[in-house]
């Protein structure tokens, strides 16, 4: 129950067993391509999607890497651990961030990126970052209104949907997303290693016309660009090999997530957080973040250190429950429960509550 990956289903894990193909020819194009169209549907997008073989980490930098431009301001709505992170990357690429920085708990508000963006003058062609669900701090922020006003100026907008895609909306069109970040071992409850990534029409220009060169063609679009529209013929749309287990099993979880219905699917997952929430302040815990950002799939209580390293061992140890701790400056002041996947249902959360109250009563005497 950490903030991913989250357990796959059982059927997700059956193709796991089917015989590995070849990440080419024919066959496996048409399961790919099957993939990339369920992924739309998820993404709520027209765009392109590709998947990129990396950690969710390398499909954000990878964000970076391609919108934004040596020199250039950099804008990054900065609210926790994982859009912190961001900054670094802009850092790496020689662009100069400019944060828009939010309370822990809390995600960026319009106002907020309003009064940033236009104290630096023209922001056209300026790439935004955002977080959807930090993680760290179990705080969601519906990106709507700030990526509208965002296009509105011209600017790029990449929205990191890794912690919300498959638990929450992602309305990449509706929201005017040039380009969203998925995961597939988080809520949609696939396994590690095939991250989808949507890319619209601006992002790939923005690819096309940067001025200085990527260090890297894995992470350059334009290679991704060349490979779609020359290699695709023999069934090889992407500069690499690819992990095609990963991606099948990828295909089946999307499968059952649009099965299952999406707004089925994200009603289980805000009940789930929802419970769990109640549940933990039940038991005189108080939920670290601001009631007006609550995610779907982490909830993160207050902890004192003490009781929280120890909490933690227990519920390993006694009831074989991994939860996640707090980072960054909220190390040993939170932990974070994740209901993600197979793990947003009633069952799931009154085990864990179940555990925390017993495990909490062992402490408190």
């Amino acid at each position: 129950m950490i903030p991913g990956p989250s357990d796959p289903e059982p059927e997700v894990l059956a193709e796991l067993s089917l015989p590995v193909l070849p990440h080419y020819g024919d066959k496996w194009m048409a399961i790919y391509q099957d993939t990339l169209s369920m992924m739309q549907k998820v993404f709520e997008t027209k765009n392109e999607v590709i998947i990129v073989p990396t950690p969710g980490h390398l499909a954000v930098e990878m964000a970076v890497a391609n919108l934004a431009e040596k020199g250039q301001d950099v804008f990054i709505c900065v609210n926790g651990f994982f859009a912190e992170t961001i900054v670094g990357m802009a850092e790496a690429v020689g662009s100069n961030p400019v944060t828009i920085a939010s309370p822990l708990g809390r995600g960026p508000t319009l106002e907020e990126v309003k009064a940033t963006v236009e104290a630096r003058g023209d922001p056209a062609g300026k790439p935004i970052f955002l977080v959807q669900n930090e993680t760290s701090t179990g705080a969601a922020t519906n990106p709507a209104d700030i990526f509208r006003y965002c296009k509105e100026k011209g600017m790029l907008t990449a929205l990191d949907s890794i912690s919300a895609i498959g638990a929450m909306d992602v309305l990449a069109d509706d929201w005017q997303v040039d380009y969203a970040i998925g995961y597939s071992s988080k809520a949609l409850g696939g396994i590690f290693g095939a991250q989808p990534v949507a890319i619209g029409k601006d992002a790939w220009e923005a690819a096309a016309r940067k001025k200085g060169r990527i260090g890297s063609t894995f992470l350059d679009l334009n290679a991704w660009r060349e490979a779609i529209d020359v290699d695709s013929s023999w069934g090889h749309p992407y500069p690499t090999s690819m992990p095609t287990s990963a991606i099948v099993a990828l295909r089946k979880a999307l499968s059952m997530a649009l099965d299952e219905g999406l707004d089925n699917r994200y009603r289980r997952h805000a009940e789930a957080a929802r419970e769990l929430r109640e549940g933990l302040e039940a038991l005189g815990l108080e939920i670290f973040t601001h009631p007006g950002f609550y995610s779907n799939s982490v909830t993160a209580p207050k902890l004192d250190e003490k009781l929280n390293a120890e909490l933690r061992r227990r519920l390993a140890k006694d009831y074989d429950i991994m939860i996640a701790g707090g980072l960054g400056p909220l190390r040993g002041k939170i932990v974070r429960v994740g209901t993600m996947g197979s793990g947003a249902r009633h069952e799931k959360v009154q085990t864990v509550l179940s555990a925390f109250g017993s495990v909490l009563k062992q402490i408190r005497g």
